[in-house]
């Protein structure tokens, strides 16, 4: 047993010392990083322009199963302040603003079944903060409602609802963003109060 200690002892000795390096050219070491040798130039990339609230941007993907998918995506309005008949309890913000937002997904008539829901919504602030979709239906929320979860779109056919956000007293987005996974996100504007 004790030879297997001794053993063990000298490989870990040994494999710590491996590891350092007492060179005395360790003081000699830069302390700053390398400059580069050519210069490299930033390329700003231009964002797609965001879209009028009542257009639509049309999109064409392959789905997870290899099939065609395609459809317009719109938004038809946004309306803040919006009266609805929710407990403040539900909302992220005490005391907050309600807003509403209509949209609509028509499924080209050549594509698979489009799903749908509330989370890809969100509503995007000028200091690049953004409030995702609550999640909330059923009794006070305005109608035709969104789906939460997942809906099928048939081809040829359109899907309209509205979604409920609340937000912080005072504050207004300045744009509203669709970002499906694993496709660009689309914005439109939101117009001034």
């Amino acid at each position: 047993m004790n030879t297997r200690t001794a053993a063990c002892a000298a490989l870990l000795i040994a494999a710590a010392t491996a590891c350092s390096n007492t060179s005395s050219d360790d003081s000699k070491a830069p302390t700053t990083a390398a400059k580069p040798t050519g210069t490299a130039t930033a390329t700003a990339v231009a964002k797609p322009k965001a879209l009028a609230i009542g257009a639509g941007r049309h999109w064409s993907d392959t789905d997870l199963d290899g099939s065609h998918i395609s459809a317009t995506t719109s938004v038809i309005s946004y309306t803040q302040p919006a009266e609805v008949d929710l407990p403040d309890a539900l909302a992220d913000f005490p005391d907050p603003t309600w807003a509403i937002l209509e949209v609509k997904v028509c499924a080209d008539a050549t594509s698979t079944n489009v799903m749908v829901a509330q989370s890809p919504w969100a509503l995007g602030y000028p200091d690049d903060t953004r409030i995702q979709t609550p999640g909330v239906s059923g009794a006070g929320i305005p109608k035709p409602e969104y789906p939460v979860e997942g809906t099928a779109v048939q081809p040829g056919t359109c899907l309209r609802g509205k979604i409920t956000f609340s937000m912080a007293k005072g504050t207004r987005p300045d744009r509203i963003i669709y970002g499906p996974d694993g496709r660009d996100p689309v914005t439109w504007t939101v117009p001034k109060a």
